[in-house]
């Protein structure tokens, strides 16, 4: 019974394997079955693991041990949204209207979809203090942070708590955002949306988190970063690699300077030395880096897939 029930086991998996759905709607069901089976397998913890570090900065590196609780709270709440087929299938639909006069951030900005997820409470708390953000901070009662290229505000909404929970600090956040239907959401949860980042001074806290390779120029967004600062202010710095630049709203799609230069390089580089070029180019601008660590760039999924992810290379530098 035993050897006829395992002989059924394997047939099924086999006609399975070999299956191809008819039908628009069929095969989105069969790609979103075997996508999200392709993503039960992943081991969630190399998200965060380096398996080498690289030669001149793999020092200061610190390790964060995830996905913690939080982290997976949330991916089991994109699953669950992601899984309501009619929601999704409107989304889908709107898409097609509104691709011919919106950019795709624009979109998700106006549908309220495609939030982004990074680091949980915890995870910033421990990446701050491991890089000393919250030394000589005792008689410090408000703090300024501003976020470049905020999106939708959640993953900002999650380092303003951290830092409230900290300490009884009065933060304000300001924010920069070129997306009108993201300016608005942020507008929703009342941080101080600023045309850009010239227009605040004194930050205790400047966040940049994926926007140095999707900007026009990332060399003078970096120095901006830095004449923003406060002397004793940081820089909170994400990039995803491997490098690869695009800028939405240029009909090129290209930026005047690539942030890693020259590029592309004469020869394939590996993360560890794409690392190396970026902290030096930190380092050109006048950054100290404090530390640095390695983790999931997640974003809410669709009728395809549960959740998509990038691996992004997060810094704190200071002056």
């Amino acid at each position: 019974m035993l050897a006829i029930t395992l002989l059924a086991l394997f047939v099924f998996s086999v006609i399975m394997s070999n299956y191809r759905p008819r039908g628009a709607i069929a095969k989105v069901f069969f790609d979103r079955i075997h996508n999200d089976d392709v993503i039960q397998q992943i081991d969630m913890t190399m998200w965060y693991t380096m398996t080498k570090l690289p030669r001149k900065y793999g020092c200061l590196y610190h390790h964060l041990n995830g996905p913690d609780a939080f982290t997976l709270e949330w991916l089991d709440r994109s699953k669950k949204t992601s899984g309501r087929f009619w929601l999704q299938l409107c989304h889908e639909v709107a898409k097609l209207f509104l691709n011919m006069f919106m950019t795709q951030t624009d979109i998700n900005g106006f549908l309220k979809r495609g939030s982004m997820f990074i680091l949980s409470e915890g995870q910033f708390d421990e990446f701050l203090t491991a890089g000393g953000f919250f030394q000589n901070r005792d008689g410090q009662t408000m703090l300024n942070i501003c976020d470049i290229g905020a999106g939708d505000g959640e993953v900002t909404l999650r380092l303003v708590h951290t830092l409230q929970q900290k300490s009884n600090w009065q933060v304000t956040t300001y924010a920069t955002e070129s997306s009108w239907t993201m300016r608005n959401r942020l507008n929703e949860k009342n941080f101080i949306v600023l045309e850009n980042l010239n227009q605040i001074h004194g930050a205790d806290l400047v966040v940049c988190f994926n926007v140095l390779d999707r900007c026009f120029d990332p060399h003078v967004m970096l120095s901006e970063i830095y004449e923003s600062l406060d002397q004793a202010g940081f820089a909170l710095i994400a990039l995803v690699l491997p490098y690869s630049h695009y800028v939405e709203k240029n009909s090129s799609h290209l930026p005047l300077r690539t942030l890693l230069e020259p590029w592309p390089p004469e020869k394939r580089l590996t993360v560890e030395e794409e690392l190396e070029m970026f902290f030096d180019v930190l380092h050109a601008v006048g950054f100290k880096i404090r530390t640095w660590t390695k983790a999931p760039y997640l974003c809410e999924g669709d009728l395809r897939q549960s959740f998509y992810w990038l691996t992004d290379y997060v810094v704190l530098c200071s002056k």
